[in-house]
């Protein structure tokens, strides 16, 4: 039986947002490399603070709630994540930096990448002195009242 060995792979999701921390001036601490890990290590995905919370419990980390919103707050400053605000209690994070758009699943509380080639935009023109920075476009969808 042999014992799988971890490659380090210098472009892989998660060592970009180490190297992006430390690039920044910021520490790359136990706790935020283990908050890396499981964001960035299990594919693009949405997730909230809760969740990942939930999941640093379930591996017996000792972590708390503040460091989890502080670094997600962090990682969104530094472009590694994106904030989704699913309504004004909520947001999710979104470990996907391709660009793309959301649905938003309101009855599930789900949310699916759209990409931006399926929704046509007509961007007004921006003054000379101004650049366009980003474009968050979130598609909110529910289930029909009579269809329950």
């Amino acid at each position: 039986m042999s014992a799988s060995i971890e490659v380090y792979n210098p472009m892989s999701p998660y060592n970009n947002a180490i190297n992006v921390l430390e690039k920044n001036g910021i520490r790359a601490t136990k706790q935020r490399r283990v908050l890396a890990k499981l964001i960035f290590d299990k594919g693009k995905r949405h997730i909230s603070a809760e969740n990942l919370f939930d999941e640093v419990k379930k591996d017996d980390r000792k972590i708390s709630m503040a460091t989890v919103y502080n670094t997600l707050k962090q990682f969104t400053n530094l472009g590694l994540i994106k904030e989704i605000v699913v309504d004004q209690n909520k947001s999710l994070y979104c470990n996907n930096n391709q660009s793309h758009y959301h649905l938003y699943i309101e009855d599930e509380s789900k949310v699916i990448d759209i990409p931006t080639k399926n929704i046509d935009l007509n961007i007004p023109s921006i003054p000379a002195c101004l650049q366009l920075h980003n474009i968050d476009v979130i598609v909110r969808i529910r289930t029909l009242k009579d269809q329950k």
